[in-house]
């Protein structure tokens, strides 16, 4: 009779069987993440960690910390993260504005919406490499259209990527021209999901668009706008492709970001335990960042809980 009661009363358990046969279909998925994921990371660690050199013929010896204390005295890498934080704030300060009036620009269309933005989205589709070399064609200083245009009216001819001074922002341009239609298909996204019903009733007390847009808008977009964010910021961050079609980290070091340093490093010079504890604290200042635009952009729930 107690057995009888105590086996109703209790819950029931999920059978051992049941529990190794989900083990067992999720351990593909396993293994292929601990050979992508976890094994590279832990090997870079562990090379960080150490004074590997490949072009000197010696063991690879324990140096502990030297190679992460080593950055901070390193001029080329304070060069490098300008360039990068500089980089980055062009994205941000471009692309968001410019993504955000082309999402609110196709929202307000009520035909061919599907098709006007597929069509921006081409750009982004194309692969950064390809973009690269066609914006390279665009850059050519004696055969380019863009200096052909320039030279039209009289306006010289710049040398854009081989300049000091525009090679960063003709990087940035390429850049604008293929994300900014991905900012743009989040933040529309965004638009399609907020509540009809708010925006309605702030129509129907008065509201002017631009209030609408200010007051109802981007703070109900508050998370689609930090995702935004931090997606692009991450992007940015390790942005390699059009630097090593475009302008090789030139000239001089003037587009050198952290990514291309630590190429230069670990596949130029062949300093892997320097080049690895260079893509380790790339990793943690990518990880703060994305933290820290996440919490500014979190919306609190109704209730005032966070």
């Amino acid at each position: 009779m107690s057995t009888t009661v105590a086996g109703v009363l209790s819950p029931a358990r999920p059978s051992v069987t049941r529990n190794w046969f989900g083990w067992w279909l999720m351990a593909p998925a396993l293994v292929m993440f601990a050979a992508n994921c976890i094994f590279p990371l832990a090997y870079a660690v562990v090379v960080s960690l150490k004074n590997y050199q490949m072009l000197i013929p010696v063991p690879a010896r324990f140096v502990g910390i030297r190679n992460f204390l080593h950055i901070f005295s390193d001029p080329l890498f304070w060069s490098s993260l300008k360039v990068t934080a500089s980089f980055i704030a062009g994205v941000v300060v471009l692309q968001f504005p410019a993504g955000f009036a082309l999402a609110l620009l196709l929202r307000g269309m009520r035909r061919f919406q599907t098709l006007a933005a597929t069509l921006l989205l081409i750009p982004t589709i194309i692969a950064s490499s390809v973009a690269a070399f066609q914006w390279s064609q665009l850059f050519n200083y004696q055969f380019g259209p863009l200096n052909f245009l320039l030279g039209l009216f009289d306006l010289g001819q710049p040398t854009w990527t081989a300049s000091p001074t525009l090679a960063l922002p003709s990087l940035l341009l390429v850049d604008f021209w293929e994300w900014t239609p991905f900012m743009m298909l989040l933040l529309l996204a965004g638009l399609h999901a907020l509540p009809g019903d708010i925006i309605e009733a702030a129509r129907v007390d008065g509201s002017r668009r631009w209030q609408i847009v200010w007051r109802i808008y981007l703070p109900l977009l508050r998370p689609v706008i930090g995702i935004a964010l931090v997606l692009r910021v991450l992007m940015s961050f390790k942005t390699f492709d059009i630097i090593y079609v475009l302008t090789a980290g030139g000239p001089g070091t003037s587009t050198e970001n952290l990514a291309y340093y630590t190429y230069i490093v670990g596949f130029r010079y062949f300093n892997l335990g320097y080049a690895s504890a260079l893509a380790i604290l790339q990793l943690i200042v990518v990880a703060v960042l994305a933290k820290t635009l996440i919490r500014l952009t979190h919306r609190p729930s109704l209730g005032g809980a966070t």
